[in-house]
């Protein structure tokens, strides 16, 4: 991604942030241009926009800790164009990596047509640096031009503040997780970040805040049905802590997972899933787990870990699993989904997310299952979970033979969804689990 930007001096916009940042704007995603347009009333193709750079600027500034600690949400630079024409670029972060693509736009006042881009997918550090260097470039332009103390130059200086300091910075990041300003933040949001940080740190802090969110549990009076749910969150953590040991412990689980541990390192330029994919098949050898072997419910994979007292907890709010590990224990607390087919078949894959969640990242601390989708560690438990109950290749083997998605989804006791998804990842999976990969994995396990 990068912005380029000529100054276009002499402007007759009354406003004077605009008038010293009017341009002439292109944004690349990639090689392509994501401002080239067709304009049907002059039957033209043009490669740029003009408009103020101030309102795009500004907007990067005043979201920044969104676009930053967000997690399964994108961020459209259209809100940011205030009257003025912008491609529809959206950013998209899972905690390691951006995805910014541009949309195909069609406007009707101007009418005009932006065409498609492809997807570009960059760190965090290099989406940080095009950014600030943007704002901070808009921010330039504004003091040569003698415009003081303009908006975004003051946004950007607190934002600015914020990133130089490492005690502010996380706080910022997680406020910016649950979806609110850090800089006129509540009480109760605060005091709600502490408490939770008090429980987690890092990326599984990011991911807890943003995975809460609403739901139907009763509210004290006064009180908000957000505000019920992050509460009820945060007391059924904290009950864990009384529950005992024997209820969540899996003995095997914290050795099986440092055999596996190269094979699950990420490689320069993967996203999550892909050592997510080469974990569980490691794992399931590791586990003596023949490839055709089907576990028939999250006891039984507890069982071949070690955990023959294992049992899921009634009333865990907001989260499908908590992992909890130490350094030589780790523990999986479940929420129990019921007894129906499909309740149990979302049960045993919750746990299997939970287990790839321990084997992929298993430094020691807290961390949580929940619904988010494309976040980091959520995404590369999904991953691991589908590889280990249903191993690819033999959900393959069984589709060619001619059964159908529902009668393979019953054999591994998954549902039909997990099942689709293997067969339309496959190609990935195989590419993630290559043939350098297999030997590496057959070292990993000759050792073990």
């Amino acid at each position: 991604m990068r912005f380029s930007v000529e100054w276009l001096d002499g402007a007759p916009n009354a406003c004077a942030e605009e008038r010293a940042t009017l341009c002439r704007l292109r944004i690349f995603v990639g090689d392509e241009n994501a401002c080239v347009f067709y304009d049907p009333q002059t039957d033209e193709k043009y490669d740029h926009v003009i408009a103020p750079a101030v309102h795009l600027a500004e907007g990067i500034a005043t979201d920044w800790w969104s676009i930053f600690g967000g997690r399964d949400r994108e961020h459209s630079l259209l809100p940011y164009r205030t009257g003025f024409v912008l491609p529809d670029v959206r950013l998209k972060f899972d905690g390691a990596t951006f995805e910014v693509a541009g949309d195909q736009l069609h406007c009707d006042n101007p009418k005009l047509r932006f065409w498609l881009v492809d997807t570009e997918t960059l760190s965090r550090d290099a989406t940080e640096s095009v950014l600030a260097n943007f704002v901070e470039r808009v921010v330039d332009k504004l003091a040569r031009e003698g415009v003081a103390n303009s908006e975004v130059a003051l946004c950007w200086s607190r934002v600015s503040e914020s990133r130089a300091d490492p005690e502010e910075r996380p706080f910022c990041e997680a406020a910016g997780a649950l979806g609110v300003d850090p800089y006129s933040i509540s009480d109760t949001d605060a005091s709600f970040i502490d408490a939770a940080g008090d429980l987690f740190f890092g990326e599984a802090l990011i991911e807890f805040l943003a995975g809460i969110g609403e739901t139907h549990h009763s509210a004290s009076p006064g009180a908000t049905p957000r505000h019920a749910a992050r509460t009820a969150a945060l007391d059924s953590l904290h009950r864990l802590e009384r529950r005992p040991r024997y209820r969540a412990r899996l003995p095997e689980l914290h050795d099986a997972a440092k055999q596996v541990r190269d094979v699950a390192m990420r490689h320069a330029g993967e996203r999550s899933w892909a050592p997510s994919y080469r974990a569980a098949r490691a794992f399931r050898r590791a586990m003596g787990v023949p490839r055709d072997a089907a576990f028939e419910s999250s006891k039984a994979v507890a069982r071949t870990l070690g955990g023959r007292n294992f049992a899921p907890v009634q009333d865990l709010s907001g989260v499908q699993a908590v992992i909890l590990r130490d350094d030589s224990d780790v523990r999986i607390h479940l929420r129990e989904r019921g007894r129906r087919q499909w309740s149990a078949w979302a049960e045993n894959f919750a746990f299997a997310r939970a287990v790839g969640d321990a084997v992929c990242y298993p430094d020691a601390g807290r961390s949580v299952v929940n619904n988010l989708h494309d976040a980091e560690r959520q995404a590369a438990g999904r991953a691991f979970a589908a590889e280990f109950l249903a191993p690819v290749e033999k959900v393959l083997d069984m589709f060619h033979d001619g059964r159908d998605i529902d009668e393979i989804s019953a054999s591994f006791n998954v549902t039909s969804q997990v099942i689709a998804h293997q067969i339309e990842n496959r190609d990935r999976i195989r590419q993630a689990c290559g043939a350098r990969v297999r030997e590496a994995t057959e070292a990993v396990i000759g050792r073990a």
